[in-house]
């Protein structure tokens, strides 16, 4: 993905709505690209901070949008994880139907 790809992806991603590749694509993107992180900083900050501004409470904005970053990540890896653990399940339960049925023939 390319820079213009990706900024037109920050509305969806501080609304939570990036979801699988696209998601892993926009995180990866966003760990090696200036422009875009500062692009990214500046979003949350007007759809954040203003109002928090407003309201005269106090925040660290670096501090959340890397938090909101890394829950975003580990969503990711707990994703993959289940898929992981959910394939190996189905392996294992198709391995022990192939076991039980190769017993049966014999």
């Amino acid at each position: 993905m390319d820079c213009k790809q990706i900024q037109r992806l920050i509305p969806a991603f501080l609304r939570d709505e990036l979801k699988g590749r696209e998601l892993m694509r926009f995180l990866r993107h966003m760990d090696t690209c200036e422009e875009c992180k500062e692009e990214l900083t500046i979003q949350y900050l007007s759809s954040e901070g203003i109002s928090r501004l407003e309201e005269g409470k106090t925040f660290d904005l670096d501090r959340e949008l890397t938090e909101y970053m890394v829950r975003a990540a580990n969503g990711i890896k707990r994703r993959r994880n289940y898929i992981l653990g959910f394939l190996t399940f189905e392996a294992a339960a198709i391995l022990i139907l192939f076991i039980v049925f190769i017993y049966a023939l014999a």
